[in-house]
């Protein structure tokens, strides 16, 4: 519950007070009526339209606040942007030439993008030699962020299937309504094990999805063999191409973040950060009986049935 005019509310609680000031200052300076349709009264039973005209007031200023209830609506099929986090498991990823390592770095900076994307599905594969569906796009971010922070190398035969990671995560985007697709592949590695060359993928999905569907490709590490890992880059280049995205570089833990925010501002969101809300006005049930109070106190007061206190 909310009020959509909260000045409403304290000109409720000002017309109140003022309220019971003029009747104590009319009762002690009012003459002594004595009509024949007057009603003599005692005590508290006096002030009976005085306690109306107060409620009336009340209940109609509160009515200007409009008070509301409402809840929050999720986004409708087609609304927003499905993503897919396509993630790099094998055991390069453990490299610590980020800190604490790679795999770590690129969980932190994931869990910061979907943070702020609070309206979007996102979803989160996982690839090594084989790759894996772990959580189709959802809203249910807090399911999907305790199950990156649980993927760790070990879940899937170890290697380096780029062509699968891709797949399996456009395939999970197949039956979205989402009028914008995304899939952000990240890797650190060269195809190993894959049946099927990454770049025929890519132009399989690209085939298949159009222009609805964006690839965008992360390359994470160093590119000279010393620490016993390479990544191939013209691939992962190639792929982004393909799919109408973009390959981004990253060298640093710095430039891992400013991908997803890259990212995050070529796909801007059309739905609200703080969600979408549905309100209802409840402001009638407040009007009828304020007015029905405002007319009998009237009557009491002035009308021919006056009530007189004595």
């Amino acid at each position: 519950m909310r009020l959509a005019f909260w000045p409403g509310a304290l000109a409720a609680l000002a017309a109140v007070v003022l309220a019971v000031i003029l009747a104590r200052r009319r009762r002690s300076s009012a003459l002594p009526y004595t009509g024949p349709f007057a009603f003599h009264v005692a005590g508290l039973a006096s002030r009976f339209p005085d306690l109306l005209l107060a409620l009336s007031a009340l209940a109609l200023l509160l009515a200007l606040a409009r008070p509301q209830s409402g809840y929050e609506r999720l986004p409708r099929p087609g609304e927003g942007v499905d993503i897919v986090l396509s993630l790099d498991i094998s055991t390069s990823m453990l490299a610590e030439d980020y800190r604490p390592n790679r795999l770590q770095a690129a969980k932190e900076a994931a869990l910061e993008f979907i943070a702020g994307r609070p309206g979007d599905r996102i979803g989160l594969v996982v690839y090594a030699a084989e790759a894996m569906t772990v959580c189709p796009p959802t809203q249910d971010h807090e399911s999907l962020t305790r199950l990156l922070e649980a993927a760790e190398p070990g879940l899937l035969p170890d290697g380096t299937s780029i062509g699968q990671g891709l797949a399996v995560a456009a395939s999970g985007l197949e039956y979205s309504q989402a009028e914008r697709r995304v899939i952000v592949l990240l890797s650190d590695g060269v195809e190993t094990v894959g049946a099927v060359d990454p770049v025929t993928v890519a132009r399989a999905v690209s085939t298949l999805h159009g222009d609805s569907l964006r690839v965008y490709t992360v390359a994470i590490g160093t590119t000279s063999p010393v620490l016993g890992y390479e990544v191939d880059r013209e691939t992962l280049s190639s792929i982004a191409a393909t799919c109408g995205g973009r390959l981004f570089d990253v060298y640093s833990r710095a430039d891992l973040n400013g991908v997803y925010r890259a990212i995050d501002s070529l796909e801007a969101s059309t739905l609200p950060g703080e969600g979408l809300f549905v309100y209802r006005d409840h402001h009638m049930p407040l009007v009828v009986p304020g007015v029905f109070l405002l007319v009998i106190s009237l009557l009491l007061r002035w009308g021919p049935m006056k009530v007189v206190g004595q």
